[in-house]
């Protein structure tokens, strides 16, 4: 059995998807023959929510290296805002925060160095094979880079986002000379969507020859797709019809939607023609979004906003209960692909999805014919992606069973052997 150790800010047990991605595939992982190990802040002092990982606890190397300005923003985090608790731990939270500044506290440094330890620690255990780093926090990366140079171990690096600047199909590169160092280092790069790949390697970061693609993946396990969360809003009434006589569909948007996925364009196609749905959308929704949706009556009737936290259960009974899954992909963030677009293909519900035209996942949308691709900047797209759905629903549907094959390649099982592949030939060709 061959050992990887993955360092990331959110290991395993963190809510979200960054660790969950490698967590659905390590039951498969092992079947061909590696044995991960992650390493990271201790979910416990740095999430609000944390989950439950599949996975012995001795391959979960986590850290305390958390400071207490964090610490105590997780522990007011979990409180209900209107609650004593929470303003006690917002009180300390800021003498911890001026106490930090006061003593030129570097939290992000304080967490490296316990990264470096740890990983130091754990490798005289286990004598890993490969270490791996992870960013979109290139720091990250770097570090690992550093103590793997210090233990003669092969360094896998693995790039969620582009470290630098990416608007369209430009992309400047931050810090060009230590990433290409770190690159050189690295017997392979690994890369969560191809353009990012093809962004790396046209710039000279990287050698092709050992820069991998790869995606997230959706879970097999039936437990995902279980109903009965009864804590969660309900659905409109399936026998609740519009003046068209067809039935109000419900879209559900899971996850952020900070400022750099805006939707004012979404707004501006509900308002020219109100589509036959009702779109829920659960998570953080950037303020100005949030209060128009409140505000605006033709908006406020399509569209509900519901702050409350979920799990990844919750998420799942989500997915499951709705008709329509949304996905926003950010106007300017032309290579990326949201793990939310894979974790969900399981559920078999038609995708509606807005992004900028020329996205990986436009592709993959059109050829599996499981949803709409829609320009995020153009109404008239927007409009076109709703009628689509609601006018040829069950093709949708049934697009999942005549593309079962296509769709099976981003399942848990044949993830993990693309992983397995990659990482065989990275020792192959280092041998």
């Amino acid at each position: 059995m061959k050992r990887i150790l993955l360092v990331m800010t959110q290991p395993p047990g963190c809510s979200g998807v960054m660790g969950h991605i490698y967590t659905k595939i390590l039951p498969f992982l092992e079947d061909h023959g590696w044995e991960f190990h992650f390493a990271g802040p201790s979910p416990r002092l740095a999430s609000v929510l944390t989950e439950h990982v599949d996975c012995p606890p001795e391959r979960l190397h986590y850290i305390n290296n958390v400071s207490w300005s964090l610490r105590l923003s997780i522990l007011k985090n979990r409180r209900n805002s209107r609650s004593f608790a929470y303003w006690f731990f917002a009180i300390l939270q800021s003498i911890a925060l001026a106490a930090e500044k006061l003593f030129r506290h570097d939290g992000r440094a304080y967490m490296l160095q316990g990264v470096e330890r740890i990983v130091i620690d754990a490798d005289k255990r286990w004598n890993f094979d490969l270490i791996a780093g992870k960013s979109p926090d290139f720091s990250m990366l770097d570090a690992v880079a550093r103590v793997a140079e210090q233990l003669h171990k092969p360094l896998v690096a693995m790039i969620v986002d582009p470290h630098g600047k990416r608007n369209g199909l430009e992309f400047y590169p931050y810090d060009r000379d230590r990433q290409e160092q770190v690159l050189t280092q690295a017997i392979g790069a690994m890369f969560m969507s191809p353009l990012t790949r093809e962004r790396y390697v046209q710039s000279q970061l990287v050698a092709a020859s050992k820069a991998y693609a790869f995606t997230d993946c959706y879970p097999t396990s039936e437990g995902y797709y279980l109903s009965g969360r009864s804590c969660l809003p309900s659905r409109p009434s399936s026998s609740t019809l519009l003046d068209n006589n067809k039935p109000i569909l419900r879209a559900v948007h899971i996850g952020m939607l900070p400022e750099w996925r805006p939707i004012e364009t979404l707004f501006e196609a509900i308002r020219s023609a109100p589509p036959s749905v009702v779109i829920d959308f659960f998570g953080y929704v950037y303020p100005a979004a949030r209060q128009l949706m409140k505000s605006d009556s033709q908006l406020s009737e399509v569209m509900r906003c519901w702050r409350q936290s979920l799990t990844l259960s919750e998420c799942h009974f989500l997915a499951e209960d709705c008709d329509i899954l949304l996905v926003v992909i950010g106007p300017r963030h032309l290579d990326n692909q949201p793990s939310k677009f894979f974790e969900f293909l399981g559920h078999r519900k038609p995708l509606l999805i807005l992004g900028p035209l020329g996205n990986p996942i436009e592709e993959i949308i059109n050829s599996l014919g499981i949803g709409a691709y829609c320009d995020i900047l153009n109404p008239d797209s927007i409009i076109n992606g709703f009628k689509k759905i609601s006018n040829q629903y069950g093709q949708f549907v049934s697009a999942y069973e005549i593309n079962n094959d296509k769709i099976e390649i981003y399942s848990a099982e044949q993830v993990a052997q693309h992983w397995a592949d990659c990482l065989n030939k990275m020792l192959t060709t280092k041998r």
